[in-house]
């Protein structure tokens, strides 16, 4: 090399390429964006038959709400037929109750008396955490639509808005669903799907009673007695 032989080293043939910048790299963080103009068809191929039940199935919810009061936040209260000869009305549908109840005036206007009930085991814990024991348990038909049920009732002899609670028991042996925002309840019957609407007034008017029966109950504890 230092006498100039530098060249016998080099590959004549071969060019020499400069360095270039390389490719930008892409932002994983940013991905390019997709547009989306129109969307035709669906992801399966359904059928007019199947399309209408679908549209008739959402006609009917929203059918379902028509003479509601919205907003609302009321209980579900329906009209049941027990004993096989009074419509009771006021009756509570209650999805919290792991009990059905009947309440002792509502006992006695159905003709009933101590000597129909069987013992209590067990007693009753509300909220208050206090227990309340039944009267006793007594076995009443329930009519609901066209379904007739056998339901065991514990009688409570203690105030309420309320003539009977159907709690947990009756739901599930009548195989139905209540709904308060619909403010009805659908069950299966041997002739379909049936339902029972609500009575949204009286539910007002027993949240109204409720009401002032515990302002009365405060204002009892209250009471000073003169020494």
């Amino acid at each position: 090399m230092a006498a100039g032989h530098l060249r016998d080293y080099i590959d004549q043939d071969k060019e020499v390429t400069e360095p270039r910048n390389p490719p930008p790299e892409s932002n994983a963080e940013h991905p390019p964006r997709l547009i989306i103009n129109v969307i035709h068809g669906t992801a399966t191929q359904e059928s007019n038959e199947a399309l209408k039940e679908e549209i008739a199935k959402a006609v009917q919810i929203h059918k379902d709400l028509e003479g509601i009061l919205h907003p609302h936040t009321d209980a579900l209260i329906i009209t049941v037929e027990i004993g096989k000869r009074f419509d009771v009305k006021r009756v509570l549908v209650d999805q919290a109750s792991a009990a059905d109840i009947l309440y002792y005036d509502l006992f006695r206007k159905l003709g009933l008396s101590e000597q129909h009930l069987t013992s209590a085991v067990a007693p009753m814990v509300g909220f208050n955490s206090q227990p309340e024991w039944p009267l006793g348990r007594i076995v009443l038909p329930v009519v609901a639509g066209t379904k007739t049920l056998q339901i065991e009732f514990l009688v409570i002899n203690t105030p309420s808005p309320y003539n009977v609670i159907l709690g947990r028991p009756w739901i599930q042996q009548m195989e139905a669903v209540p709904s308060t925002y619909h403010q009805l309840i659908r069950f299966l019957t041997e002739h379909g799907v049936e339902q029972i609407s609500r009575d949204q007034v009286a539910s007002k008017h027993c949240f109204m009673a409720a009401l002032k029966a515990k302002q009365l109950c405060n204002r009892v504890q209250t009471v000073k007695v003169a020494e």
